[in-house]
């Protein structure tokens, strides 16, 4: 598909996306790949076998960095039954910016390939990334890539996210929903419109309220990854009265327990990974990114010496199998909370999503807290 046939099948998409009323928000465009073929047929020159860094911020328990390392693992067991021999190393918990850089560094020294968690550390990144101009650097970022070896990617999670949102506004008994994110950003923003525009959207008597763990964490810690300081504003949401919490980061979902012990029907969505066995009695779902669709398509474009810097953000969308919505586990059957009008609701707008046939709006625009 060229670019002019992507360009008109995207403003049609749009324009049946406003006419089934999903609803209007500020919207973007997201960001397209050079191609949409994730398979390169090798040719005598192919490699048949790479160097894969990464280097995280955070510990690979924290779902962000968790969803790049599992992807990693799994093309590397994917390339093995292929006869392509990959060797990967990580390290984590690189926060000091003096430490990553060097981190970084000394990954380029023997990688093919490096993927990073660039975001609050963009500037380092794209530096160490100008000096090693023969490796592939895929970074997390929200900003545009750069020729030509800096190659971007995000969990863009907007359209599970809007699904769940469906959930949260049909299960809801308060109209109270609340949702505890990292901070104002675009990647963040997204999701949570997503999220708050499909509860509104079936429930127009929704309220939402957001809390940020950037502002209320000790100075010099991650906003991307504390559990205590997640709980803690989850338990004064459903304090205010929330009975469904969005747990954008890991730790709400613990408030949620004590309120479900406490006698409170408190529900809980969880974020980047199946969060359910983090709380099995109040997880109902979790939106799930899987970054093997952005891993596979760098390693087959450096396997093969076509590796550019391109934006690889809409490789995490549902429709190209980089996110969708995680299993209900103990809540499938149609039953309380969530019913067979819910599951159809859930299935019909999948449906749509997956086929091409209605457009979720991405606004990365700051949510608004109604109560």
């Amino acid at each position: 598909m060229n670019r002019a046939t992507t360009g008109v099948a995207l403003i049609v998409v749009l324009i049946i996306g406003i006419v089934i009323g999903i609803g209007a928000a500020p919207m973007v465009m997201p960001p397209q790949p050079t191609t949409v073929t994730t398979t390169v047929t090798a040719g005598p020159a192919q490699k048949t076998s790479l160097t894969i860094r990464a280097v995280f911020q955070t510990p690979i328990s924290e779902p962000w960095d968790g969803a790049i390392h599992v992807a990693i693992l799994a093309i590397v067991d994917e390339y093995k039954g292929r006869g392509i021999s990959i060797d990967y190393m990580f390290v984590d918990r690189k926060v000091d910016p003096k430490e990553y850089e060097l981190a970084l560094r000394d990954a380029a020294q023997s990688a093919d390939i490096i993927f990073l968690d660039a975001f609050l550390k963009e500037d380092i990144a794209r530096r160490v990334a100008r000096d090693f101009p023969n490796v592939a650097f895929a970074a997390g970022s929200e900003w545009l890539p750069v020729a030509p070896n800096f190659a971007v990617f995000d969990n863009w999670l907007h359209q599970p996210a809007y699904l769940a949102g469906i959930i949260a506004g049909k299960i809801t008994k308060t109209n109270k929903i609340g949702i505890v994110a990292a901070m104002d950003l675009n990647e963040v923003n997204r999701i949570v419109n997503a999220f708050i525009l499909g509860a509104k959207g079936v429930n127009p008597n929704v309220q939402a309220k957001i809390a940020y763990l950037l502002g209320n964490i000790p100075p010099g810690e991650s906003p991307w990854y504390h559990p205590a300081t997640a709980k803690r504003l989850a338990s004064v949401l459903i304090d205010s009265g929330a009975d469904v919490i969005f747990a954008e980061r890991v730790g709400a979902e613990e408030a949620a327990m004590e309120a479900k012990r406490a006698g409170k029907n408190v529900w809980v969505v969880g974020n980047m990974a199946d969060q359910y066995d983090r709380a099995p009695d109040v997880t109902i779902t979790s939106l799930v990114w899987d970054m093997r669709p952005t891993v596979r398509i760098v390693v087959e474009r450096v396997l093969s010496g076509a590796f550019t810097a391109d934006n690889l953000g809409t490789y995490s969308w549902m429709t190209f199998g980089g996110s969708y919505l995680a299993d209900f586990h103990a809540f499938g059957a149609p039953s309380p909370p969530l019913t067979q009008e819910v599951l159809s609701a859930v299935k019909e707008w999948q449906q749509k999503i997956t086929s091409g046939l209605t457009w979720i709006p991405i606004d990365e625009t700051t949510p608004k807290s109604d109560y």
